[in-house]
């Protein structure tokens, strides 16, 4: 009875068994077939968009992260974002192109994989300049640069696509030299990769930067090249690089006043665009760069009608950029710095919080204003007395004397005629003062004793006596005098730093510049410097 119970159980084991293992297959063959079915739709959505048919391609993408998700395929997931947002940028699509984006690096950080994140950077930093981002796509450039060498894919496709879109950054914002530096690097990577489609768009940057520097055979030299490869056929998707080629080539004939040359180069992208891509950034500037030409010919009635048009593709496409800008600050917030959530947490606080922050805000808002009452009562006083103080100087300029000391005395006062040896110590003084010795900052009362061939203590007592001051007070006044009318003459020396000041005229730090020009002015220094630059944009009005 036993072993028939036995055989039982055991039979119940292996059919248990048998099962989980046949649904453990069934599981995995599913699972296996589900990432087909994603790298399936990644290909084909890739395929639309070399053909430019940005639309298809993204009903491909978004079924792709959906099963990606599903299955927990992390790089299938990232490849399928970063595609989609490179699909919804050229259907210029920008807030939902920031949220792919966006997905990718989250996604790319969460995992600690360098490769993706370089590429999701990429992508952004592609996009940031369109919606006038330029400060923050500089960021991402100079991070993304820090990433290159921890990649595996240094000089291969990937190092090059980044480095293409770092100069992006770099151009616009101004930085032509940076960026040529890149370009360089990132045209011997794509020559020795026969990457064709970079090289023509590394190529045409080339151009601009000869552009910019006004080589004119540099630059046709550079985008003729690009004519050529475009020409050969070996570029996939040629509309935007020949777009880009044309604009560039007519930029440079614009410049050297040949305006039917550039209106030809222009006509040739106009030829070439169909309806789709009459919202694309490139496009506007092309019709826009277009009817500027004509203007210079005096055709203003073409003018005329190439502006109308731009002002209707602008305001389409301006629609969809302000819901881009908005978009962005909402991502940047809950990816960078989570302020979103901390103010929706602010909204579902009790009434009762409420009132004590608008007790708070009323009281803070009494605080500001008695801030702001002295501050603007400072801010008069401090004006009549810089106001005071510059008639001052200009008054003794004219008449050779010192602003900080009292009525004119003349330094032998109570000097008896027979008293040869005080007045050849007050005269050696002053030639010390007009080789401005105070302004070293080894000037002590030891060292000036030495410069003049007498001990400290006699020094001392006869600046007391003749000078009416100590010694530290006699040196400090000097100082504060000769910065003062520095200041007041010369615009180049207020461009200096307080630390800097304080280093020329001998003091130490700028905490001591300061005290002492506060002593003998009441001002500080960098309210009396600001005051001279406003007095002197005043004057030159």
């Amino acid at each position: 009875m036993n072993t028939q119970k036995a055989r039982i159980i055991l039979l119940g084991i292996m059919f248990f068994l048998a099962g989980y293992n046949s649904f453990s297959q069934q599981t995995q063959h599913t699972a296996e077939t589900k990432k087909e079915t994603v790298q399936r739709y990644i290909h084909l959505g890739s395929d639309l968009q070399k053909k430019e048919d940005f639309r298809k391609s993204i009903n491909y993408f978004l079924d792709a992260i959906t099963i990606a998700k599903e299955i927990e395929h992390d790089s299938l997931l990232f490849k399928s974002y970063m595609r989609l947002g490179t699909s919804y940028l050229y259907s210029w699509k920008n807030e939902k192109a920031i949220k792919a984006y966006y997905n990718a690096l989250k996604l790319a950080k969460s995992k600690g994989n360098v490769d993706q994140e370089l590429v999701a950077y990429s992508g952004l930093i592609a996009f940031l300049p369109l919606i006038n981002k330029k400060d923050k796509a500089v960021d991402f450039s100079k991070y993304a640069l820090t990433l290159i060498d921890k990649a595996s894919f240094k000089n291969k496709e990937n190092h090059v696509r980044v480095l293409t879109t770092i100069c992006d950054a770099f151009m616009a914002k101004g930085d032509y030299e940076t960026m040529l530096t890149h370009v360089e690097a990132g045209i011997q990577i794509a020559e020795k990769l026969n990457h064709h489609t970079v090289l023509v768009d590394l190529y045409i940057k080339k151009g601009k930067y000869y552009r910019h520097k006004k080589k004119w055979d540099e630059a046709f030299l550079c985008l003729n090249k690009c004519k050529d490869i475009l020409k050969k056929g070996k570029v996939a998707s040629p509309f935007f690089p020949t777009i880009n080629t044309n604009y560039a080539i007519a930029s440079c004939f614009y410049d050297q006043g040949k305006y039917d040359e550039a209106i030809q180069e222009l006509r040739n992208s106009i030829a070439i665009i169909k309806e789709d891509d009459l919202e694309k950034n490139n496009v506007i500037k092309t019709y826009h760069f277009l009817a500027d030409c004509y203007e210079q010919k005096e055709n203003y009635k073409e003018a005329a009608l190439l502006l109308k048009k731009v002002v209707g593709l602008k305001d389409a496409a301006q629609n969809r950029k302000d819901a881009a800008v908005n978009k962005f600050h909402e991502e940047d917030s809950n990816t960078l710095f989570s302020q979103i959530e901390a103010l929706q947490h602010q909204e579902k606080e009790q009434k009762q919080t409420i009132n004590y922050m608008l007790w708070g805000i009323l009281f803070i808002g009494i605080a500001f204003l008695l801030i702001v009452f002295v501050f603007i009562k400072k801010q008069k006083a401090n004006k009549k007395t810089f106001t005071a103080l510059i008639e001052k100087i200009s008054t003794l300029e004219a008449d050779k004397k010192s602003i900080t000391s009292k009525k004119s005395k003349s330094t032998t006062k109570n000097i008896r005629l027979a008293d040869d040896i005080v007045k050849d110590i007050l005269s050696r003084l002053d030639k010390l003062e007009a080789q401005e010795y105070f302004l070293k900052s080894t000037c002590n009362l030891r060292a000036v004793a030495k410069k003049i061939k007498t001990n400290s203590t006699y020094l001392s007592q006869i600046i007391n006596k003749y000078k009416e001051k100590n010694f530290n007070d006699y040196i400090n006044d000097l100082r504060i005098e000769y910065v003062l009318q520095k200041l007041k003459n010369d615009d180049k020396f207020r461009m200096f730093s307080i630390k800097a000041i304080a280093a020329e005229i001998g003091y130490k730090s700028a905490d001591s510049f300061v005290k002492h020009f506060k002593k003998k002015t009441t001002l500080n220094p960098s309210y009396y410097i600001k005051q001279l630059n406003k007095m002197e944009t005043s004057d030159s009005k």
